[in-house]
């Protein structure tokens, strides 16, 4: 039997990377039938793709953070034919991780590794459990470019992500214990109408395969995604709809927000969280925003504008991910 031709990029300056990666080379050293290739900026990771996309490769590792992820998942869309787009297996080399929580293998990094460790000695099979989830593609954006990610939050998930940056990760701390300490202090900021993190975003919205049109309205929180599950187990996407992407909204002024938001988090909403109240939440394919701010896209703060017309977010994929347990 032919064997399984499998491949492994990494990003050494990825969070968890910059902290295992001499850890990780004898280890890695041992497996000469893995093809390694390092990658530390998008013009590199652009290059490597383009190289590997003629190639018969049947799995491909990816080692880095949600942005490292993104970024490849992106060029595999671009220079990687459908038809022959190799399954993945996403390793949790960055700070939050949190794509690789939903679609990696399974565990904290120590574990992931020992599982991925674990398949090559195994052999590389190709008969374990998969799963499929689409990309968001991002375009609208004031620096012009298209970009790719699986999670997009705005309103008071840009001031919980730079409590994360300045109060969470400056200390070391990364994975689900960062997105939960984030999290709850945000939510207490959220219950007291902080202003520190109570800072509604004026969104306007349209879903177009759903006819659905919002006029601009001061959002709490928007978060986007086409994950299933999020950092701790929060599935916070429950509305109807058949698309790759779900999204849920939270108006300015939403009723009985500490008693609705616990079970928005477990995608479970019991009776406050209706619409009249301030609680909304869809599957599409397609959305479109108009605002004038910023917003996090796997990590990365980016910058919208009215000028640049309306920031649209597509689902592109499927992709399909090995689950190693």
């Amino acid at each position: 039997m032919k064997p399984t031709r499998a491949v492994l990029i990494s990003n050494p300056a990825s969070g968890n990377n910059r902290r295992a990666w001499a850890r990780l080379q004898p280890r890695l050293a041992h497996y000469p039938q893995l093809e390694q290739h390092i990658t530390r900026t998008v013009e590199e990771a652009e290059t490597l793709i383009r190289r590997l996309a003629d190639s018969d490769i049947q799995v491909l590792a990816i080692n880095g953070g949600d942005g490292t992820l993104a970024c490849l998942l992106g060029l595999l869309l671009q220079h990687w034919p459908q038809q022959r787009r190799p399954a993945l297996i996403v390793l949790p080399g960055g700070t939050a991780n949190m794509s690789a929580g939903d679609v990696g293998a399974a565990g904290s990094p120590r574990k992931a590794w020992k599982r991925f460790f674990r398949w090559l000695d195994r052999g590389c099979p190709l008969d374990i459990p998969t799963l499929e989830r689409h990309i968001m593609q991002v375009e609208g954006l004031t620096d012009g470019r298209i970009h790719h990610g699986m999670f997009l939050g705005t309103g008071a998930i840009m001031q919980a992500t730079q409590y994360a940056h300045s109060r969470v990760h400056a200390r070391g701390l990364g994975g689900d214990i960062s997105l939960g300490l984030t999290l709850v202090r945000t939510l207490w900021g959220l219950a007291r109408r902080d202003p520190r993190f109570y800072q509604p975003t004026p969104v306007a919205l349209r879903l177009p395969d759903s006819s659905i049109d919002r006029p601009e309205t001061p959002m709490l929180i928007l978060a986007a995604s086409t994950l299933e599950r999020l950092f701790l187990g929060i599935r916070p996407f429950w509305g109807s709809g058949d698309g790759a992407v779900g999204l849920t909204t939270v108006r300015a002024g939403a009723r009985h927000f500490p008693r609705a938001f616990a079970s928005i988090l477990r995608g479970r909403p019991n009776r406050h969280v209706q619409p009249e109240l301030g609680y909304e939440s869809f599957h599409t394919r397609r959305l479109e925003l108009d605002f004038d701010g910023m917003l996090n896209l796997d990590g990365e703060l980016l910058q919208t504008a009215p000028s640049t017309g309306p920031l649209t977010v597509t689902a592109r994929g499927p992709f399909r991910f090995l689950r190693l347990t």
